[in-house]
């Protein structure tokens, strides 16, 4: 009887430990708070000839920023920003560049795209 209620246990505490790891793991996929610098354009892909996927994005505008890349360099930097909008009913995403953009996480909270 004692052996099954440590199995019990066991596999209560297994099971707890996946939960809060499967909890963080889908907090970090959704993103950290951002905002657009400067007017600008999403791409397709991390460079600006790619197609457009959000026009017209505004200073101040929140957006969520997904991950980070390297592109095309502009300015010397070729980082990139997959951002979707908040909120976003279709799901889109876009990059944008580095210089557009201003991300609430330090640089060890982003994932890498």
């Amino acid at each position: 009887m004692r052996k099954i209620f440590l199995a019990v246990i066991g596999a209560a505490v297994l099971v707890a430990g996946l939960v809060g790891f499967a909890g963080s793991a889908t907090a970090a996929e959704a993103g950290h708070p951002a905002y657009i610098k400067a007017p600008t354009t999403a791409y397709q892909d991390a460079n600006d000839q790619s197609g457009a996927v959000f026009t017209n994005l505004k200073p101040n505008q929140p957006v969520v920023a997904l991950c980070f890349t390297e592109g095309q360099e502009i300015n010397g930097n070729q980082n990139w920003f997959r951002i979707s909008l908040t909120p976003d009913p279709q799901g889109k995403t876009g990059f944008v560049h580095r210089d557009v953009i201003s991300v609430e996480a330090r640089p060890d909270e982003m994932r890498h795209c």
